[in-house]
């Protein structure tokens, strides 16, 4: 029997089965420079598949293997010691055994505990609202001053509802607390992916490797933002992830967090998750041309996949929207995602998006675009690669691999 026909037997990859020659459990003959396994090597995977259901481990395996072949049994000593591993194993397993009696016992009721909980629902301390102290940043987006404000409601000390007003002609919504300006919709135009609740969403469209990448990048990120204990404007968006979701508790009580995106339904849902935190938050709903804010306003700009997203919507990165609202010195810090190893993947996303032009989504395309508008890279580093064992998303291809980078860039001049 050929490897390839051994290995598919016993339901492992030829890499597994010439590890296991290596080491000497398995002794195939050799004819035309093929390995050719025999009856002998069947009985020896069978034993090796056997002490693996047993929990040993390949160190022991090859003590076991070494025992047998070089005393066929007929030593009493080498029975004595067999039996003694054997032993040894079981009651390893029966403490294990009773561990895992105890952790079943506690899931248990974590499970319980969890299975009647309610999610928490908002009093009226946690109602949503703009805070009064961001006005001074409202402006109008065409001709660059002051908003008029109008018919407006206030409960807790915030803005619920109002008009924002230019002489212009622009004009956008304040409605339970969110900014609503043009652009805004129900849904979101990125549609590669299906879940709002990008909490939930990470668990149920990712996978394991892809997360990991992503919590890597999110720490690296977080360390390259300057520290400061002075009032901050953080903006992200628009398509942000989770990185405020993780990272906002870090940043000092008097940061005000700006977060854009053209979707309601995101914005509700970020709302809900952000409210356990006691911060100024700022949501604006509509597209980044339309956003009513002060140029240079922003301290910092967290890029959360949003190039990544809005190439794949737009073409584009959109920095030529977001760069007039940083102030001189911003400081960017940024996720991107690479598909140099995957054309496939990246084909498959114009199932989403008939427009979009892969050729567009290259971290050199998104260094151009920021360089246009006074932004320079200072940083890039490269976090890892998935293997391409598995699925990592939606419209991923098993076997293209997706590389995983963070970036650092700085607003140098006025655009």
């Amino acid at each position: 029997m050929k490897i390839g026909d051994f290995a598919r037997k016993y339901g492992l990859n030829i890499t597994t089965v010439r590890y296991y020659v290596d080491k000497a459990l398995l002794t195939p003959e050799r004819k035309n420079n093929q390995y050719i396994f025999n009856r002998s090597c069947m009985e020896d995977m069978e034993k090796i598949l056997k002490y693996k259901e047993y929990r040993f481990s390949l160190e022991e395996i090859e003590l076991l293997f070494f025992l047998e072949k070089t005393s066929k049994f007929r030593d009493e000593t080498v029975l004595q010691i067999i039996s003694q591993l054997l032993a040894q194993k079981k009651a390893e397993l029966q403490r294990e055994q009773q561990s895992v009696l105890k952790a079943i016992k506690k899931l248990d009721l974590e499970i319980e505990n969890f299975s009647t909980m309610t999610p928490k629902e908002s009093d009226e301390e946690d109602r949503n609202g703009l805070p009064f102290s961001f006005l001074p940043y409202l402006y109008c987006p065409k001709c660059k001053t002051p908003l008029r404000l109008e018919s407006a409601s206030i409960a807790n000390n915030k803005l619920t509802k109002g008009e924002l007003l230019c002489d212009c002609g622009y004009q956008a919504e304040i409605n339970d607390g969110v900014i609503l300006c043009e652009g805004h919709s129900e849904s979101t135009p990125f549609k590669a992916f299906d879940n709002i609740r990008s909490v939930s969403a990470i668990t149920e469209e990712f996978s394991n490797e892809y997360r990991i990448l992503i919590d890597k990048t999110y720490l690296w990120m977080y360390h390259n933002l300057p520290e400061s204990t002075q009032p901050q404007n953080i903006l992200a968006g628009p398509f942000s992830f989770n990185f405020l979701l993780k990272y906002c508790q870090r940043f000092p009580d008097s940061a005000t967090f700006i977060v854009v995106d053209p979707s309601l339904k995101r914005i509700a849902k970020l709302q809900s998750y952000m409210k356990e935190f006691d911060f100024q938050t700022v949501y604006i709903a509509g597209n980044m041309d339309a956003v009513p804010l002060r140029e240079a306003c922003a301290d910092i700009y967290i890029d959360d996949f949003s190039a990544t997203n809005c190439i794949f919507t737009y073409n584009r990165s959109k920095y030529r929207f977001i760069a007039p609202l940083l102030k001189k010195g911003c400081i960017i810090a940024g996720i991107f995602a690479e598909y140099n190893k995957a054309p496939k993947s990246l084909a498959n996303f114009k199932e989403d998006h008939p427009d979009f032009l892969p050729e567009k989504m290259t971290f050199s395309h998104l260094k151009a675009d920021m360089k246009s508008v006074g932004i320079n890279l200072t940083e890039r580093k490269e976090i890892g690669s998935t293997t391409g064992n598995e699925k990592h998303f939606q419209r991923h291809l098993p076997g293209e691999q997706i590389s995983v980078l963070g970036y650092k860039a700085i607003k140098e001049r006025k655009t």
